[in-house]
């Protein structure tokens, strides 16, 4: 479970942040089966963050919740307040996990927002900077495997 950073522009364009210039900060593991990857803006410090797992948790409900919240490992807790939740259109139909949710090549899917911090939040945070090139066909493999040993969860 990672993403390949041949599916940035794909992601960011998803979210309509493409025309941001965001910076890659990095990414880290919260949980065994939840990454997060942080951007800034540049022109105005605003961090987005996108989450990676095989089951969003805050898209549990009515409407999402405004917090990211982990303390699965000492070194990678987090409790983020989300400004606001990023889409692929301007609905905000919850129920429409379509538009909510980037479906990556890995299996996984991927959520993204915009946090209640600026870029100094990430100063101390141990962030991964470098991304594995997988190739489309090792990472079809793999989804392919992963897909045989789990259950399609209600999220799909």
């Amino acid at each position: 479970m990672q993403l390949a950073e041949r599916e940035f522009p794909k992601i960011l364009h998803f979210y309509r942040v493409d025309g941001l210039n965001l910076i890659f900060d990095g990414f880290e593991p919260i949980t065994p089966d939840k990454i997060l990857y942080y951007w800034h803006n540049p022109a105005d410090g605003s961090v987005y963050v996108m989450e990676l797992t095989d089951y969003v948790h805050e898209f549990m409900g009515s409407k999402p919740s405004m917090r990211i919240v982990e303390d699965f490992w000492d070194d990678h807790n987090c409790d983020w307040e989300v400004k606001r939740w990023l889409s692929r259109s301007d609905s905000t139909d919850y129920t429409d996990l379509d538009n909510w949710f980037y479906w990556p090549e890995c299996g996984d899917k991927c959520v993204m927002a915009q946090l209640k911090a600026d870029v100094s939040a990430l100063a101390n945070r141990k962030l991964e900077r470098s991304i594995a090139d997988i190739s489309s066909g090792q990472m079809s493999a793999r989804r392919a495997r992963l897909e045989e040993l789990i259950e399609i969860d209600d999220q799909r």
